[in-house]
């Protein structure tokens, strides 16, 4: 079978590659002062050639390097990316921590603060309306250790006080609640008052002033009249008053707790003891006469 011309031009093709490098070396590897016409012809013809074939190579192996540099590059930034995302996750995670202690130092320097006998409760369940408006909350104490009716505070003012008790936890009514009533106290002039919940995280309260009406910004606490929660505690801010029939005024309020961000709460389980009369003319006891050193 008669080889066809393609296999013979392949073949002529490959010898004249393979001949053409031996030729240039050949050449290469001779003196230049003995070179002759061939060998001469040979550099003159193979030198831009070589030239042409050295300038490929260094631009082939110049995009591999930059290929595998930004290969490279990419993994790392793909792995910096990923480090990025964790960190930003951690310190989104040591951020709420920071802010949970802040508020549970806040908590126990409130129970420094009141006399009465309270118990620390962690919100264990949210109670809101499609509005996204708190209108229960639960905690983890159960009626072993609290009771209905029980007053709940915080640090930042009054809570509301616990409505139903089981085993494991207890549901909270809150203050703002239309069920909720307490007595209350204009805290700049002390004139007595009734607040009563009014559902839209307001309070609508009636105050009796005594000498200066109530004005915008008066903070209105507990007076504790109604044997249930301490006096003294926040209750809210008055936003709006409207002047009724006689000296009665209605007042607005809006509460002090921001109830969508309580993690810690306190039960109050009892008053404080009242104060003792006699404890001014008490005198502090002699001290006892012993063995003193011989000087």
């Amino acid at each position: 079978m008669a080889p066809s011309l393609r296999s013979v031009r392949n073949a002529l093709l490959i010898a004249g590659l393979l001949l053409a490098p031996l030729l240039l070396l050949r050449s290469a590897l001779q003196d230049p002062r003995e070179l002759s016409g061939f060998d001469r012809a040979v550099r003159r013809i193979g030198g831009p050639l070589e030239a042409g074939v050295s300038y490929s190579a260094r631009t082939v192996g110049s995009f591999f390097e930059r290929w595998l540099l930004q290969a490279q590059l990419q993994d790392e930034n793909t792995a910096l990316r990923a480090e990025n995302r964790t960190l930003r996750l951690r310190m989104r995670a040591l951020t709420r921590v920071e802010d949970e202690n802040r508020e549970f130092r806040r908590a126990l320097q409130l129970r420094e603060r009141v006399p009465e006998d309270l118990l620390a409760a962690t919100i264990i369940g949210v109670e809101q309306s499609p509005f996204f408006r708190v209108l229960k909350l639960q905690i983890d104490r159960g009626q072993q250790y609290v009771s209905e009716d029980m007053a709940v505070i915080a640090d930042t003012g009054v809570v509301g006080r616990v409505e139903r008790t089981s085993d494991s936890h207890s549901d909270i009514v809150l203050i703002t609640d239309p069920r909720s009533k307490l007595a209350v106290e204009v805290a700049r002039t002390r004139a007595p008052g009734i607040v009563i919940g009014a559902e839209e995280d307001l309070l609508s309260a009636q105050i009796i002033p005594s000498d200066d009406p109530v004005v915008v910004g008066d903070l209105i606490q507990t007076s504790g009249a109604d044997k249930l929660f301490p006096r003294g505690h926040p209750v809210g801010y008055v936003t709006e008053v409207e002047q009724l029939v006689g000296d009665q005024q209605r007042v607005a309020v809006v509460p002090a707790v921001r109830f969508d961000r309580l993690n810690m709460v306190w039960v109050v389980l009892s008053g404080a003891p009242p104060p003792d009369p006699d404890a001014e003319l008490r005198r502090e006891p002699a001290a006892a006469r012993g063995l003193q050193p011989i000087r």
